[in-house]
């Protein structure tokens, strides 16, 4: 017989773990009778356990380490394409400086760059209503997965020498661009949800750990370290770029382009061999037309949901709809949700500075024989050092003082320290502009080279970046997954990417000021917006969620898992085992 057990309730006295004497047998303390059963289910812990005991996350489950595969398996692909893209497409093959292909110019090239990033924002909506609607996110990212796979296909082949020769280049990048963006926007509205799925909610439970204490299990603390798991991921995949850059530099693009081939082949194994680990929830049939016809009913109806509610509609206009109360609640909770996450278009203007800006700032700066773009590399290295160290050691002690930080302060936190970072990337441009020898005009006095600035004085916007991220990315994925309905997780994760879309055009906006003298001006702005968003934010949603902060507050310990965690009580020979809520 296991060790681990079960009772057969058979009275309606509630078992409580320190009620139990352990020199007393199972049957004589609490009258029940016992019975073998699996081993991970627990007991449901009091109110006044909630509040005394020790808040942990649970482990992880094995599906959820898969989805972290995947996501920097992707992650991989992608960044592992787009930094030597701008290159491949801008110089020509016979450049002496630097290395190229197709000899666009910086011009098309730049226009082509902004167009991949904005379809695959806009084709990510797109994958969230096939998932929502029919296939479910297991079968999307298949399918998606397979798309891509097929669009870096072609850009490896026709970047090969002898395609170039043949003049395939220009043809094959533009169809590679075009599926590419399909299948990379299809898995990023994908992804994020189904990593949710993996750590869906089995409830609160009490287990005892291996050292003998008894402690409550929360599962709102292991979504949030699974999502934490999932950025730590993206940011590790997005180091590829430092490999495929130098890959360009040392043999050739098509060298450059076999890595993100190789790690698209890793997301699509995965998904085959892990398919029995994952947890797949059903599509729940697509919701958009009558999610647009409530919406226009509510907006008819001075742009209140409650106009759109059945009754009303029956008792005002004589009208019967094909949903019921719940479904108008729950379009409430994702248009709340969608609220929540307008700022967002902001803060991604923002931290596009560092694929652009930063860079060209970087090229007037003297950098001791490195690469201008090598320096936003630390923003990965920053979110790989940080995020641990926030997960394990801030979040754990922020707990033990009774202090909630939900996510919508965390992701607060992270548009407040955008602004320093857009600050102080401003006070960088100014020295560069006061520097000898060509001041406000850098490269563009003969042959004097950069100003005489130190590259590395960048350094803090790129850790000011990181951390910023590291508070504000997770936090929004956990919050965009838990505060949407069943029916509409992938539909408001693709929002959420949709607002890169938003940032795109809005960078574009702001393209006369991306020149020198006025990136002073242009950093200035950002910083000043960002404030004035953050403020507006803050103010607007900090009570948003209380009543969620308030059933985890009291929480004394870490969200990480630091010990072996054992049922409660397995300690006691025939401890009593109980589902959750029982």
């Amino acid at each position: 017989m296991s060790e681990e057990l079960v009772v057969n309730v058979e009275d309606s006295r509630e078992y409580r773990p320190h009620q139990l004497d352990s020199s007393v047998s199972l049957e004589k303390e609490i009258g029940f009778e016992a019975v073998e059963v699996l081993p991970n289910l627990s007991l449901a812990p009091t109110t006044e356990e909630l509040s005394r005991l020790r808040h942990v996350s649970g482990a992880v489950p094995l599906g959820a380490w898969l989805v972290a595969l995947l996501a920097l398996s992707e992650r991989c692909t992608f960044y592992g394409i787009t930094a030597p893209l701008q290159n491949y497409m801008q110089n020509n093959r016979d450049d002496p400086l630097r290395p190229g292909a197709l000899g666009l110019g910086q011009s098309a090239a730049t226009r082509l760059s902004y167009f991949l990033t904005f379809f695959v924002y806009a084709t990510s909506f797109g994958g969230a209503v096939v998932s929502d609607g029919w296939l479910g996110r297991y079968k999307s990212l298949t399918l998606f997965a397979s798309i891509y796979a097929v669009g870096v296909l072609v850009l490896f082949v026709t970047s090969l020498p002898v395609s170039l020769d043949h003049g395939a280049g220009l043809g094959g990048l533009i169809a590679a661009i075009i599926i590419i963006g399909i299948g990379a926007g299809g898995m990023k509205s994908n992804l994020s949800p189904f990593m949710g799925d993996q750590c869906a909610d089995s409830g609160i439970r009490l287990r005892k750990t291996s050292r003998g204490e008894a402690v409550v299990e929360d599962p709102t603390l292991t979504l949030q370290r699974c999502y934490s798991i999932y950025y730590l991921c993206v940011n590790i995949g997005s180091l590829s770029g430092v490999a495929t850059t130098l890959m360009e530099k040392y043999i050739d693009f098509w060298a450059a382009f076999l890595l993100p081939f190789c790690s698209i082949w890793v997301v699509l194994a995965v998904l085959f061999l892990g398919r029995t680990k994952f947890v797949k929830p059903a599509a729940k049939g697509t919701i958009l037309p009558q999610a647009m016809k409530a919406l226009w009913l509510g907006a008819r109806g001075g742009f209140k949901m409650d106009a759109a509610l059945p009754e009303i509609q029956m008792r005002k206009y004589q009208r019967t709809v094909r949903w019921d109360d719940t479904f108008i609640h729950e379009l409430k909770r994702g248009l709340l949700a969608c609220r929540v996450l307008s700022a967002w278009p902001i803060l991604i203007l923002c931290q596009s500075q560092i694929s652009s800006n930063l860079v060209s700032q970087a090229a007037a700066m003297q950098t001791h024989g490195l690469p201008n773009d090598i320096m936003s590399f630390l923003n990965p290295v920053s979110v790989i050092i940080f995020l641990p160290l926030a997960q394990e050691v801030l979040y754990p002690a922020l707990r033990r003082a009774k202090i909630t930080f939900s996510p919508i302060n965390r992701m607060a936190l992270g548009f407040l320290l955008e602004v320093f970072a857009q600050a102080y990337a401003a006070g960088v441009q100014h020295l560069v502009y006061a520097a000898p020898p060509c001041y406000s005009a850098p490269l563009q006095c003969g042959t004097a080279g950069p100003n005489d600035v130190n590259v590395f004085l960048q350094t803090p916007i790129y850790v000011l970046e990181g951390l910023g991220e590291v508070f504000s990315s997770p936090a929004t994925y956990e919050y965009a997954y838990e505060a949407a309905p069943e029916s509409m997780k992938s539909l408001l994760q693709s929002v959420w990417v949709g607002m890169g879309a938003i940032a795109v055009l809005l960078g574009l906006a702001m393209s006369p000021l991306y020149r020198d003298p006025l990136l002073v001006v242009n950093y200035a702005l950002l910083a000043g917006v960002m404030l004035l968003t953050t403020v507006v934010y803050y103010l607007a949603f900090r009570t948003h969620g209380k009543v969620a902060e308030e059933a985890v507050e009291g929480e004394g310990t870490d969200g990480a898992v630091e010990e072996k965690v054992e049922p409660c009580c397995s300690g006691v020979p025939g401890a009593p085992v109980l589902p959750s809520g029982a």
